[in-house]
């Protein structure tokens, strides 16, 4: 209750006989006030609340990938000194554990990336593309599972057709849909892919199958993160629900739209992608092609290589490779020895894991700088790969920043650069 400002009531002769006062009842505006100002407060709590959850989801999910890209390191290393070693008897064995590692960091890479789409963190590099030579390299990345699976393949892309699009994001959208189909896909069924122009300005691209199908209630779903339909118990096509959402958020960040058609369980379905394209738009022609950097090449060179990880197995695998290969290599499992020795070693290259014991990849390459001049290249090779990590690989000197598992080719054609 507010009372008004009271009015004086003044007689005859000027002398204030009584007041009059005026109240009017705000109970129910203040409770309202307060009740709002709960509502605001709670509100920005749940907030905060969800931008922790989102935090602590990406910090798992880097997390993740460290833990599962150390294992898988010294896993494709010892694959590579088998083949270095002309290993023939047990060909078929490596070929399965390769296919199998493809997969593992397939799924960790997917993991990775709706992370950094859904935080703003992939940036695009776009250019006019020849869609051909993307599409071609979609199927080349899907390739292996349609030939296990014994798929009748079709593909009909429309002659001279171009997109403005980043083409390594756009070959990864549809070679996830083809692995989708593949998987959906009974042995010996049929897919096709199709891409032509629409309406002048969209490039419409087409994954197309005769398997399983989709539900009327499930389809609405399918692009959203984690979503998995009803399956056996067997689990028999795999996954983890993130192939479709990462293609969903790469091609709206292109500003394109994807869509989802099926006509029912066991009925086969189609999806669709839909990309915004120049008019006039001429294909860049040719294009660089980086040939793998042969053995013979890297044997010439004769750099001394210190390398440091806490993963005997990861070290010990990685040591031995860069030995066939002609350098002379110095390993250590913990950053202490390693920078007890360093005088003697004098290394060209120092490869330094970053999660390190005792002291950390980037303090270690800090101490290696200060010893050994600018003369010795950093890399840091590492689990982790967002953009943040590189950046803080660069702050700590590193001039390169490899994520695990390193493709030997990769780090012998760095090794190779002066």
């Amino acid at each position: 209750m507010l009372p008004a400002l009271p009015a004086p009531l003044a007689g005859v002769d000027g002398a204030v006989e009584g007041v009059i006062g005026i109240a009017v009842d705000v109970t129910d505006q203040a409770n309202a006030r307060r009740l709002m100002e709960a509502a605001a407060a709670e509100r920005e709590q749940l907030l905060e609340s969800a931008r922790d959850a989102g935090r602590a989801k990406d910090e798992f999910l880097a997390m993740l990938g460290h833990e599962l890209r150390n294992p898988l390191s010294p896993i494709v290393t010892a694959l590579q000194l088998m083949r270095m070693r002309g290993d023939t008897g047990t060909a078929r064995e490596q070929a399965i554990i390769q296919r199998q590692v493809d997969h593992l960091v397939g799924l960790v890479d997917d993991l990775l990336d709706v992370s950094r789409v859904t935080r703003g963190k992939i940036e695009l590099k776009r250019s006019i593309n020849d869609m051909s030579a993307v599409l071609a390299k979609a199927v080349e990345q899907a390739s292996l599972l349609l030939e296990q699976r014994s798929h009748q393949f079709h593909v009909d892309v429309e002659p001279g057709l171009v997109c403005d699009c980043d083409a390594v994001r756009i070959a990864q959208v549809v070679a996830n849909l083809l692995t989708n189909a593949a998987h959906y896909t009974s042995v010996g069924g049929q897919i096709w892919l199709r891409a032509w122009r629409q309406d002048g300005d969209t490039v419409a691209v087409s994954v197309r199958d005769n398997g399983n199908g989709i539900s009327a209630e499930t389809l609405p779903k399918v692009f959203e993160l984690f979503f998995q339909g009803a399956r056996g118990v067997d689990r028999a096509e795999g996954g983890l629900g993130i192939g479709l959402a990462l293609v969903k958020n790469l091609v709206e960040l292109h500003g394109g739209s994807v869509a989802a058609r099926s006509e029912g369980k066991g009925r086969g379905s189609e999806f669709l992608v839909y990309l915004p394209s120049r008019k006039q738009a001429v294909a860049q022609a040719g294009g660089s092609s980086h040939g793998a950097l042969t053995w013979a090449a890297a044997r010439r060179n004769g750099k001394r290589i210190l390398l440091v990880d806490d993963n005997a197995d990861a070290a010990d695998t990685l040591g031995e490779l860069l030995r066939g290969s002609g350098y002379d290599v110095f390993v250590f499992n913990d950053p202490v020895s390693a920078l007890a020795q360093l005088p003697d070693l004098r290394p060209d290259v120092a490869v330094l894991d970053v999660g390190l014991p005792v002291m950390d990849g980037y303090e270690l390459a800090r101490k290696v700088r200060q010893a050994c001049g600018a003369s010795c290249k950093l890399v840091a090779l590492t689990g982790y790969g967002q953009d943040s990590d590189k950046d803080k690989a660069r702050e700590a000197g590193f001039q390169s920043h490899m994520v695990k598992p390193v493709e030997p080719g990769q780090l012998l054609r760095l090794l190779e650069q002066d």
